[in-house]
């Protein structure tokens, strides 16, 4: 998924996934942290960058069903 707000700075890039951190005034800070949680639990890994020259970039690998998980 991509977005053109405000992006990640280099501190919220490692956060972003953190429960209950949010940049948003009227956020919680829960649905990056549970979607982390329901990828991991199928084999599979999130992660997010910048979008240049604006916004994040989240993206997110599943194994394909039938192949060991390593």
């Amino acid at each position: 998924m991509r977005d053109s707000g405000t992006g990640l700075d280099p501190e919220g890039a490692e956060r972003v996934f953190e429960a209950f951190y949010t940049t948003k005034a009227e956020g919680i800070g829960i649905g990056l942290s549970i979607s982390r949680s329901i990828i991991e639990a199928h084999g599979g890994r999130v992660w997010a960058s910048s979008n240049e020259p604006r916004g994040a970039v989240f993206r997110f690998s599943l194994p394909v069903a039938g192949e060991e998980q390593s």
